[in-house]
């Protein structure tokens, strides 16, 4: 009851806040860089080879999953960290298991990206 009322007394600025706090915390991770340039790069890709709505459409989708994911991963691993600092054979699986969906997130996005982008790029080639 008291956690419920912790909550309810923040008001939605204040959550607003906390959100871009954590974001930013995952933005000081390496992955989390290389995959923002990553995105910004498809996404210049659908402006330069013209994509349709709905390819920018899935090219945005996965961009934003895989960042999440990865802010997503962050956490896991913060409270990993914070719970087991010892070895731990159940951490390591929480984290290793964390860091794959992440993968599987990244692998969705790259197979889109290829059924995208190198029709395009071979017919702007050849």
């Amino acid at each position: 009851m008291a956690n419920e009322e912790l909550h309810s007394k923040v008001g939605l600025p204040q959550s607003f806040r906390c959100a871009g706090r954590g974001i930013l915390d995952a933005t000081r991770g390496r992955n989390f860089k290389i995959e923002l340039a990553i995105g910004v790069l498809g996404l210049l890709l659908c402006w330069v080879l013209k994509v349709s709505t709905v390819e920018l459409l899935v090219v945005v989708v996965f961009c934003a999953l895989v960042l999440a994911g990865e802010c997503l991963n962050s956490a896991v691993e913060s409270v990993v960290d914070l719970i087991s600092p010892e070895k731990n054979d159940l951490a390591k699986i929480a984290k290793d298991c964390s860091a794959g969906a992440v993968l599987v997130m990244s692998i969705g996005a790259l197979v889109a990206a290829c059924i995208i982008f190198i029709p395009r790029i071979i017919a702007l080639i050849g």
